[in-house]
């Protein structure tokens, strides 16, 4: 499997059957319904009710367009830069880029201690993430899902919903992932 298949994989595992359903709104194929039969047997033990949606995606066009449906809190996956090292004794090392973002659309009119809580909410859910995917290791295929530094930052996004939340940026690192 693609290190992209194994994140998405990895992510759906936070995510309520409802969340992911939109995700999965369009069927495509063998491959597809594999990826769905596959989430289907993922264990409930890290599943967030709150999180009502699922993007995972880089075509901002896309994105924009799966707006006009999201009405809660949603975790926004983006992905970056692969970058590959290799040490003295041959072993390549790759550092995978990503963003994991939980936000909700809001309406223009809200107040600021409105602002503040919905923030502190949104904060409260990529905490509970982090704290969970701090120590995994997939040792099977040898990946670390969330390598520090980790930096998470406010996200305001008027394009996208006028969504509210946060943002942590990582690295997921292995050997030979890519």
């Amino acid at each position: 499997m693609s290190i992209l298949y194994n994140v998405f994989l990895y992510f759906a595992r936070f995510l309520t059957a409802e969340a992911l359903e939109a995700t999965f709104r369009l069927p495509s194929g063998e491959r597809h319904q594999q990826l769905l039969d596959h989430i289907n047997t993922l264990p409930d033990d890290r599943r967030i009710p709150a999180i009502e949606d699922f993007i995972f995606s880089i075509n901002r066009e896309g994105v924009q367009k799966r707006f006009d449906n999201i009405k809660g809190v949603y975790m926004f996956l983006e992905y970056s830069t692969i970058s590959s090292k290799i040490d003295s004794v041959d072993v390549k090392t790759d550092s995978f880029r990503v963003a994991v973002t939980i936000a909700r659309p809001r309406a223009l009119d809200q107040d600021h201690a409105t602002e503040m809580l919905w923030q502190d909410e949104m904060l409260d859910i990529i905490s509970t993430i982090r704290r969970q995917m701090r120590d995994d290791l997939d040792v099977e295929n040898s990946v670390w899902w969330l390598r520090f530094p980790a930096t998470l930052t406010p996200f305001v996004a008027p394009s996208l919903g006028n969504s509210l939340g946060w943002t942590m940026e990582f690295d997921i690192q292995g050997t030979d992932i890519v």
